[in-house]
């Protein structure tokens, strides 16, 4: 387990007292953050969508007592999950074991969809962070894996990102501008739709 030099999480729950709608519930990191609101206003009459998204990388103690605790606050149909940006110090063993360990303990009786996670080009986006882009490829991988394991679906945000124009990036490489998020945010919500009509 290692520290950022800062640690932060945001959180949103809504209409805490309707259950009319499935609810859903979108965890991540700040990429999650970025596409949140584009996908409550697309999933708007068809469920009820909180997120929770956070720096703390999933092998620190605090990330699966926040993350249990908010889960079971409220009852989710379905959980979303994309947290690969977070934790560079991880081992592709650990952050695989991290995952699966924190996956049966807060997704029993839940659908759960696995996204992958994002590109990442070096700040200007002319290239991308290949120290950045190996965890990727490797996270992506294990994303993958426990799909198969597990039968949870994946959502391919990857090939989304991937294929964005610099137009629709962030000037740092990592995050992204409306565009971009609008993009990653149509996939998460059809991705949820499908799910949740099986």
């Amino acid at each position: 387990m290692q520290k950022e030099t800062y640690e932060w999480v945001h959180s949103w729950c809504d209409q805490t007292q309707k259950n009319d709608l499935p609810r859903v519930l979108l965890i991540g990191d700040s990429i999650t953050f970025g596409y949140q609101e584009e996908v409550r206003k697309l999933l708007e009459g068809v469920c009820y969508v909180d997120y929770f998204t956070t720096s703390y990388a999933i092998d620190d103690k605090i990330y699966t007592l926040l993350l249990d605790n908010f889960i079971k606050d409220s009852n989710y149909a379905l959980l979303h999950f994309n947290h690969g940006l977070h934790g560079m110090h991880m081992s592709v063993n650990t952050y695989r074991s991290k995952i699966e360990k924190f996956l049966a303990k807060v997704a029993k009786g839940k659908k759960v969809i696995l996204a992958e996670t994002t590109a990442v080009n070096k700040p200007g986006n002319r290239r991308r962070d290949t120290v950045w882009m190996k965890k990727v490829i490797a996270r992506n991988e294990v994303i993958n894996m426990l799909s198969e394991k597990l039968g949870y679906p994946v959502d391919r945000l990857y090939d989304v990102s991937a294929e964005l124009p610099v137009s629709a990036r962030a000037e740092d490489g990592t995050h992204y501008q409306k565009a971009g998020n609008e993009a990653l945010a149509a996939c998460v919500a059809e991705s949820i739709k499908a799910e949740l009509g099986r």
